[in-house]
């Protein structure tokens, strides 16, 4: 059966901060997932910014860090079934894509988990053993909140934080004591579980200096309720009575009744769309799903991956380029570049594609592709936001034919920074479609499948590209259903 994965975020008056996790989690994480953000009663516009960005969340008044982690764990455990749960401070992120395995094969493991931050190894190292990695993590008696794994199957057992811990300090400690006592996340000592070793991952994540909401005289405060509760048994729900089972009650099913926003993401929205090729289909789409293409440059030829990296760094000096021109059924092909001119030439009624005909035209193309280039560079000038999409359809032209070792592999990474080079103060992301379990850490990429079959009809094709950019939250500005006044 297959793994279900939740993530929550815990945050309180940390709206930039939080924007910026929830946008690193959706970039970086590879396994589908549920997401929800625990909102501790903020009053600095979290809950506006969540429903902006669709996120679900759970939100009340100010209750301390115990009860607000509740209600995430909870969420994810209670009401979405989730097997596997990954908590983050809003204040540590991803950084690497695919950041999760390691963290789902732990908790599978161990059903404990903490991270341990690179400033802790080099400020603070009391590491004992191990390396870090889901096979050998690192053991050392010291606890750490920024990121938390829990099993379902050890919450069932060890139970939610415990709510008598106000405000901030020694609720995670405390948990994590029990989650050893019970034989999770940890060597420990069943007698005194203050002096366990607990296990810890690196890597895959970043945690961001911030300022903490606590204060001496609360640590202080639960340091004795730590002592006073130590051998309490292992089992605490999410509330101590009557009056908060009904409270935490409330809040669930407030998030539960939550109408989901109808709108899509802010920073998913683009003022242009512009095909990268392989070929004029991908126009066709953007058409049909966007209403318009505002770029028909890559329209006139099919571009392989390797040959559009090297216009974008060259300044598409080789476009057009008459050497080593061969018939390709009905078109032109350049042996050196594995450029396709097929939609570019006038063809006289009667006649066929030739290297002659190319010839006769070239003044023609030169000048017609230097203005779509100039316009191209208009709408790239930084003004405006740019979703770049670059399709794998090129390659069913090449089926059966020789292909040079160099453009077999697409190098993502190379191709965005000749985007970046040519437009430096551009915004723009690049969508990556039909190009399978390719992946990039880098959030200026997303990459998505059809699900449909390559060779299909067209319309099955739209309705494809339709779901796509839905469940993406892809959409042209201008297009969305609210207004920016509102959201201000």
């Amino acid at each position: 059966m297959a793994i279900k994965l939740g993530i929550g975020i815990i945050t309180y008056n940390r709206k930039e901060i939080l924007r910026q996790c929830v946008e690193h989690i959706r970039a970086f994480t590879q396994h589908s997932f549920e997401l929800v953000v625990a909102d501790d009663g903020s009053q600095d516009g979290t809950p506006a910014l969540l429903e902006r960005l669709n996120v679900p969340y759970i939100t009340g008044d100010n209750r301390g860090i115990a009860w607000n982690r509740n209600r995430a764990l909870w969420w994810l455990k209670e009401e979405k079934k989730c097997d596997v749960i990954l908590v983050f401070e809003d204040d540590c992120r991803p950084c690497e894509f695919g950041w999760e395995r390691p963290w789902i094969k732990a908790v599978e493991a161990y059903g404990h988990m903490n991270h341990m931050p690179e400033i802790t190894l080099e400020i603070d190292n009391d590491v004992s053993s191990g390396s870090g990695t889901a096979e050998d993590p690192y053991i050392a008696p010291m606890h750490q909140a920024f990121c938390v794994g829990y099993h379902a199957r050890a919450l069932d057992y060890v139970g939610y934080l415990d709510v008598r811990f106000e405000k901030y300090g020694e609720e995670h400690v405390e948990h994590t004591h029990r989650f050893l006592r019970a034989g999770y996340g940890g060597l420990p000592q069943f007698r005194t579980p203050e002096r366990g070793q607990v296990f810890f991952l690196r890597g895959g994540l970043e945690a961001l200096p911030s300022e903490t909401h606590g204060t001496p005289d609360c640590v202080s405060r639960n340091i004795i309720v730590h002592r006073q509760i130590q051998g309490d048994p292992f089992y605490r729900a999410p509330w101590r009575s009557d009056e908060q089972l009904f409270l935490f009650r409330e809040e669930m099913e407030a998030a539960r009744n939550r109408p989901q926003s109808i709108t899509q993401p802010k920073d998913n929205g683009f003022d242009v769309i512009i095909s990268l090729g392989g070929d004029e289909k991908t126009n066709f789409f953007i058409k049909r799903i966007f209403g318009r293409a505002d770029s028909s440059f890559f329209d006139g030829f099919v571009t392989p991956f390797h040959s559009l990296i090297h216009l974008f760094e060259t300044d598409f000096q080789g476009l057009f380029s008459t050497a080593c021109l061969y018939g390709y059924w009905d078109a032109l092909r350049c042996r050196d570049s594995l450029l396709v001119y097929h939609n570019c030439l006038d063809i006289p009624e009667g006649e066929h594609t030739s290297v002659e005909l190319f010839h006769s035209q070239l003044g023609r193309l030169k000048q017609e592709y230097a203005d779509h280039l100039a316009k191209l560079d208009v709408l790239c000038d930084g003004t405006h936001r740019v979703l770049f999409v670059r399709d794998w359809h090129d390659a069913l032209h090449y089926e059966g034919t020789h292909r040079p070792s160099h453009a077999l592999t697409p190098d993502f990474r190379r191709l965005v920074a000749a985007l970046e080079a040519r437009y430096p103060s551009l915004e723009f992301r690049v969508l990556f479609t039909n190009f399978g379990s390719a992946s990039v850490a880098d959030s200026r990429m997303i990459f998505a499948n059809l699900s449909v079959p390559d060779v299909c009809d067209d319309e099955r094709k739209v309705d494809a590209w339709g779901r796509m950019v839905s469940q993406l939250g892809i959409y042209r500005r201008g297009d969305e259903a609210w207004d920016d006044e509102e959201v201000a």
